[in-house]
């Protein structure tokens, strides 16, 4: 795949995620003056709960599923039995997972937000998405992300109607995945009929990509935990305000790292000199691409706050949030390097570094928080993904010059 498909699958793929990240600015500004940011802070905390769990329900799918999918793409059977695999892996996951958190819930007696959650865990097992993002189906992953954020924009603005209503905000987005990625999940061909003994053999072969891709969420998800252990939920509201930002970057980065890796796996089996130059040219128009935004939005932010007459929480998370608009750049400058691993199943290496990075989000997180507020879980931020993207790049480099 050139350079010009590449960008056109990107534009095709983007398209779907404007959707995707335009729904979290349109609820949180509906759902934060009916609520409160205190209670969104509530809301942000069980959605990160949640993500993390969906790391465990599916076990690498969107790294080392999209590498076996699109690397054996023309092996029909082979295929049917690896989705089959992953599927009835989940299955039994999502069953003792659901389980175990309703036994946890009732003995710690948490916020009904939670029970609520449980709808995700639906969702997380029909998520159908790393297997047209292996098929570089992007335009049926557009529909999927479509209609479930129209469902659920819609349910938030048709049922959050007064404050303790914030404990559905998180079920709404549940119901709506679990209804949109089942639509497609059974148009999908697999083989379900597989040996319950094969799920220990998959879980072997993978737990050390889900160990390290859990590391990486978890030290992207940390500050919402540690913010709202040191200083409670409304500054953990307004982190979430902050942190939309950020996930709309992230998610862009997604979708670059989505479109490349598939075609990178393609390219790096058959050749490795033009695989090189491929994922290094797109890397350089996706750190100018992410530079040229930061600077627009930066000069944009004083207006949007104006034009809106958004509450004090509101602009000092849009303040700060400017703060963190070049971290995305740093991100960019490890994804030639992290697919790279990836391909030549330096798992353990990736583990490493993403569990270092992790501990240093940890403990950075609480000492910079507790001394500089949310100032110092910004710069926590920084400094972990400066760290990630060195050591991606030393160890990286060695394994491009090999």
């Amino acid at each position: 795949m050139d350079n010009q498909t590449s960008i056109k699958n990107i534009l095709i793929h983007g398209a779907g995620q404007v959707v995707n990240l335009l729904a979290p600015f349109l609820v949180a500004l509906y759902v934060i003056p009916v609520c409160g940011v205190d209670k969104w802070g509530i809301v942000g905390l069980v959605t990160t709960v949640y993500i993390l769990l969906g790391l465990i329900i599916e076990f690498g799918a969107n790294l080392i599923g999209v590498k076996e999918v699109s690397a054996y793409r023309s092996k029909i059977a082979y295929l049917k039995n690896y989705i089959g695999l992953n599927y009835k892996y989940r299955l039994i996951c999502c069953i003792a997972l659901t389980i175990l958190l309703v036994i946890i819930f009732i003995a710690l007696n948490v916020d009904k937000t939670y029970y609520w959650g449980l709808t995700w865990i639906v969702a997380w097992y029909y998520n159908p998405i790393w297997i047209y993002q292996a098929q570089e189906s992007f335009k049926k992953i557009n529909h999927i992300i479509f209609w479930s954020k129209l469902i659920y924009v819609i349910g938030i603005y048709l049922f959050i109607k007064k404050p303790e209503d914030y404990v559905y905000v998180v079920g709404i987005l549940g119901i709506a995945n679990s209804i949109i990625y089942s639509w497609f999940y059974y148009k999908i061909s697999k083989n379900t009929k597989l040996s319950v003994k094969r799920i220990w053999v998959f879980i072997k072969h993978n737990k050390s990509i889900v160990l390290s891709n859990f590391s990486i969420s978890f030290y992207t998800q940390a500050p919402v935990f540690i913010i709202k252990i040191v200083l409670g939920n409304t500054y953990a509201g307004i982190y979430k305000i902050i942190d939309l930002f950020l996930v709309a970057f992230r998610s862009y980065l997604g979708v670059f790292f989505n479109v490349t890796y598939p075609s990178y796996c393609n390219l790096i089996a058959t050749n490795f000199k033009a695989a090189k130059t491929y994922v290094f040219k797109m890397t350089f128009f996706n750190v100018m691409f992410l530079s040229i935004v930061a600077v627009i939005i930066v000069f944009i932010m004083p207006y949007l706050s104006d034009f809106f007459n958004l509450n004090n929480e509101v602009n000092e998370g849009l303040k700060l949030s400017s703060l963190l608009l070049f971290l995305p750049v740093i991100i960019a400058l490890n994804i030639p390097f992290y697919q790279t691993l990836l391909f030549k199943n330096q798992h353990r290496k990736i583990l490493i570094i993403l569990s270092a990075a992790l501990l240093i989000a940890i403990v950075l997180g609480f000492v910079l928080t507790y001394n500089y507020s949310l100032y110092g879980i910004i710069l926590t931020l920084y400094i972990t993904e400066i760290f990630v993207t060195g050591s991606m790049w030393i160890i990286g480099k060695k394994e491009l010059a090999a």
